[in-house]
């Protein structure tokens, strides 16, 4: 008993000493980094309104340890073809529409989820692009309303995603509508089981299931649950990542802060 007193006094002496407390922070981070947080930074505008190119967020890796994503939760996943497309596993950020078993259906951008359209509210009008406040149902809760961002003039690849989702992006089972006017296109799917339907809050500017199809349960890592720091950055593709360019795009937003959404919560 007394050797153990006095190997904990030696390890309280060491910690109390600046280089043990500088090792103590160091694996505090570790520890941290590997069971609880991480941090990423918002590259592009896919989540506009709601998250900013340039903002930097703390993700919470516990959350779906131990529950379900919800309708309505921004997740943080592995891009289910990311190793084939970029050579490595590359995470994106999406908002969860449709859950296991949901039905989503589109009506020219507007989403109708098992039968039940949702309700929309328009909040801005700029000369380029709509605002909306978006309610997404959640059982036995009230709704997430967030908003949503519509462009005025957009390309013709956001105008197949106001209608549906590409064809050849889900099992021939989960299509069950085709849209009247492409039949390239599902206007009503069902998100199957193990599966979640996941969309970008700019809806006319997203690479989301629309175009690549359901994402796997076992892909998402977390959800993030605030904004640490944002600023002004260069927009940054998926192919063009790497540790090199987080620092890059760090130091383009340390020298151009938006200080008014630090701190900003993400929780719903």
């Amino acid at each position: 008993m007394e050797q153990l007193k006095e190997l904990l006094r030696k390890v309280k002496a060491f910690f109390s000493t600046p280089y043990g407390s500088f090792l103590g922070l160091v694996l505090a981070l570790i520890v941290i980094r590997l069971f609880f947080a991480e941090a990423y930074n918002i590259p592009s505008r896919s989540m506009e309104p709601t998250l900013l190119q340039g903002d930097f967020i703390l993700t919470n890796k516990l959350a779906y340890r131990f529950a379900d994503p919800r309708r309505g939760d921004i997740v943080v996943f592995i891009y289910p073809d990311s190793v084939n497309q970029y050579g490595r596993e590359v995470s994106f950020v999406k908002r969860v529409v449709g859950k296991p078993g949901d039905t989503v259906e589109f009506h020219n951008g507007f989403l109708v989820i098992n039968g039940k359209p949702l309700r929309y509210e328009k909040v801005k009008e700029t000369p380029d692009a709509v605002i909306y406040k978006e309610y997404i149902p959640r059982e036995g809760l009230k709704p997430v309303a967030h908003l949503v961002r519509y462009e005025k003039n957009p390309p013709a690849e956001a105008l197949l995603g106001r209608l549906g989702v590409l064809r050849g992006a889900i099992p021939d089972g989960a299509c069950l509508h085709l849209s009247p006017y492409n039949p390239n296109i599902c206007d009503r799917i069902k998100v199957p089981k193990g599966y979640y339907f996941v969309m970008g809050d700019n809806r006319d500017n997203s690479a989301d299931s629309r175009y690549w199809g359901f994402l796997p349960r076992e892909n998402i890592t977390g959800t993030p649950f605030v904004v640490y720091f944002s600023g002004e950055v260069p927009h940054l593709s998926p192919d063009e990542a790497s540790p090199l360019s987080g620092i890059t795009q760090l130091v383009h937003a340390l020298l151009h802060p938006r200080l008014d959404r630090i701190g900003k919560p993400l929780i719903y």
